[in-house]
């Protein structure tokens, strides 16, 4: 590989959200973070040598998007995704997607709507419906043919009972699926059907290997563009978390206008120096380290596999087909919810985003970010095998 992924970089006290907040969040200073999906590797050259090119300009004040910055977005969603976007449909969030999503949820419905998420999910998704006041529609997830699959069936019938939106993870965090075309086309149909307007995010669809391609909502036609909302970032790819972005593709004018207005009110509408200049290079020139971030994550997931199969059968690995997060099912330890989120913590000393906060699905389950150096993986897994292996001791 051209790029080094294996060298560990230490993040301690560097205002990291991932690294430095052990004691507050986990009670303890001596956790190795697997959680928040937040890569522990460099970003690309090409990135670094940009944002330090604009760093060396002394004067921060606001910037304003020009056309190289459409032209990266542009030429990357036809280039990797073979979409190619109107200028015109397109919408930024510099805060980055939840707040997108949430801007255009407060606009499409109100207090009490029908909200329809399939479940689990990434909290943040149907947080934002609970805590706004919508009624939570969950259509669970179901297992078939070793991964995890919409219950159509499910789907339609609770469609028909009046809900306005549907809010859609894809890739899914946090199982890692990475929904087929006629999966896409299946939920599209029941929305259009429905009159049920979507909110897709999609921040994860770069990190996707080339056995499991994704499929862009874009690609769906216009009729499934007219009635959605589909959110991207450079954020989650190239690692550019801190910068806060997301771009937007809003086929409704009348929707456009309406979000570009309460973007504007928030005064949220200018997106941060450094990551224009970030996502640009991304975008440009970063798809050769994109591509050997996700071929060692894979390794990684390969090796993930292998360990927990020989050395703790305990622990069972979802197939991950896309994102740098892997689904664990932990059912046969003996510890459900928050008693399993604290055994991994305390007697591991591993920190896991804990299933039960992406649903009452998840008790049984731990989501753990594998985009780190191998050495780092393998000091999680043997700090998890010891423990597992104390509790038959006992």
């Amino acid at each position: 590989m051209r790029y080094d992924f294996d060298t560990p970089i230490n993040r301690r006290n560097t205002f990291s959200f991932k690294w430095d907040c052990d004691m507050d969040y986990f009670g303890r200073d001596d956790v190795i973070p697997m959680w928040v999906a937040d890569m522990d590797f460099a970003c690309a050259p090409c990135i670094v040598e940009a944002v330090q090119k604009r760093a060396a300009h002394p004067v921060y004040g606001y910037g304003v998007r020009q056309q190289p910055y459409y032209d990266a977005v542009m030429g990357w969603l036809k280039k990797r995704h073979g979409f190619e976007v109107n200028y015109e449909h397109l919408a930024f969030a510099p805060p980055g997607v939840i707040y997108a999503m949430n801007v255009m949820l407060r606009i499409l419905t109100k207090p009490g709507d029908r909200v329809m998420v399939p479940m689990p999910n990434y909290d943040p998704l149907f947080d934002m419906v609970t805590r706004g006041g919508r009624k939570l529609v969950e259509t669970p997830l179901v297992w078939k043919d070793g991964r995890y699959t919409f219950d159509f069936a499910d789907m339609e019938a609770k469609a028909a009972s009046g809900v306005k939106v549907l809010v859609l993870s894809s890739p899914h965090n946090p199982t890692g699926r990475v929904w087929t075309r006629q999966e896409l086309e299946g939920v599209a149909e029941i929305c259009l059907r429905h009159n049920i307007f979507m909110l897709v995010d999609e921040i994860h669809c770069d990190f996707v290997p080339p056995e499991h391609p994704h499929t862009t909502f874009g690609l769906l036609g216009e009729e499934v563009l007219r009635h959605s909302m589909v959110c991207y970032s450079s954020n989650k790819g190239f690692n550019l978390g801190g910068l806060g972005m997301a771009t937007l593709v809003l086929a409704d004018d009348d929707l456009r206008c309406k979000f570009n207005e309460e973007m504007s009110i928030a005064q949220t509408r200018l997106d941060n120096i450094f990551g224009m200049a970030a996502l640009i290079a991304a975008y440009n020139d970063g798809e050769e380290w994109l591509d050997q971030a996700i071929a060692y994550v894979s390794d990684n997931k390969a090796y993930l596999d292998q360990f927990l199969r020989e050395r703790i059968p305990q622990i069972r690995m979802i197939p991950s087909e896309g994102t740098y997060l892997v689904w664990l099912d932990c059912s046969q330890l003996p510890y459900r919810g928050m008693a399993l989120e604290h055994f991994m913590i305390n007697e591991a000393k591993v920190a896991f985003c804990a299933g039960y906060e992406f649903g009452k699905q998840g008790e049984a389950f731990l989501r753990m970010n594998v985009a780190c150096p191998r050495c780092t993986l393998t000091k999680a897994l043997e700090q998890m095998e010891k423990a597992i292996n104390g509790l038959s001791l006992q």
